[in-house]
């Protein structure tokens, strides 16, 4: 279990969710971490990692802050002496936000904005100061959360599916700027995978679906099981590591083929099975 020994990871929305586990599961391989969280639960966290004899760091930030992802950079070199992995993580997904986020006629500027600003903007800073300290490590792999809601049109989610659709956008960017210093940078995109923050949106599924929401969902992927976070952080330990070297630039889709098919796969399955 040494796919990541000798590294150095900073993981941002670290404190639970997917961000926990792919903390978990780098460490595990021997990665040191810095976990970054705006809750001061993240010290937390940490602590019960430290006494699994994990080599990780609380921080605690708001990733939409220049001076926070500045700072977060810093203490992984203090502390590591470099940086070698950015998983940009932290994304506003708790489901009093996400129920908010309707369509362009009622969502509000400022609610746009701000999801733009955690999702989004985050990206763009992390990448910015570990691009610099990467280079002197002799390259890296950043690592950024997409999600299947930017593949397409939907109801609802637009601040969110717009913030997303940024993401992609700059992990291309930063690929094609710092491929010749040795890094690399891919995002993953992940379909139905439960988390509380997950089932406390779907409870309401924006009033589309009032019944079974999840069920409504496993109806349109190819495979008929529900994510976990285990597959989310495996492919975050891939990713991370030198296996995935002549990778970068890409999005991977984590979501059971929900967004690999034709849009009638839900409506065909009912008609084969009438």
């Amino acid at each position: 279990m040494d796919r990541l020994t000798g590294k150095t990871a900073i993981v941002t929305g670290a404190a639970g969710g997917l961000g926990y586990a792919g903390v978990r599961a780098m460490a595990a391989e021997g990665a040191r971490v810095v976990m970054m969280d705006l809750s001061p639960a993240v010290h937390d966290r940490a602590e019960e990692l430290a006494e699994e004899g994990f080599d990780v760091t609380a921080h605690v930030g708001d990733v939409s802050s220049e001076s926070d992802m500045a700072g977060v950079v810093a203490r992984a070199k203090e502390t590591y002496g470099g940086l070698h992995v950015l998983w940009n993580n932290a994304g506003l997904v708790s489901g009093e936000w996400i129920n908010q986020d309707t369509d362009v006629v009622e969502v509000s500027r400022d609610f746009l904005m701000r999801t733009i600003e955690v999702n989004a903007v985050s990206v763009f800073l992390g990448s910015k100061y570990a691009v610099p300290a990467m280079a002197e490590t002799g390259g890296g792999s950043i690592i950024n959360t997409s999600s299947v809601q930017a593949a397409g049109g939907d109801l609802a989610l637009v601040a969110y599916g717009t913030s997303k659709a940024a993401v992609n956008y700059l992990t291309k960017s930063v690929a094609t700027s710092f491929g010749h210093l040795g890094i690399r940078s891919n995002a993953l995109a992940p379909g139905l995978i439960p988390t509380p923050a997950v089932r406390q949106a779907a409870a309401g599924a924006h009033q589309l679906e009032a019944v079974a929401p999840l069920q409504l969902l496993l109806d349109s992927q190819m495979l008929s099981s529900i994510g976990e976070q285990a597959d989310v952080a495996n492919t975050v330990v891939f990713l991370a590591s030198d296996e995935s070297k002549f990778i970068t630039g890409q999005l991977i889709y984590v979501d059971g083929g929900t967004t690999g098919h034709l849009p009638t796969l839900s409506d065909r399955r009912k008609q084969a099975s009438a």
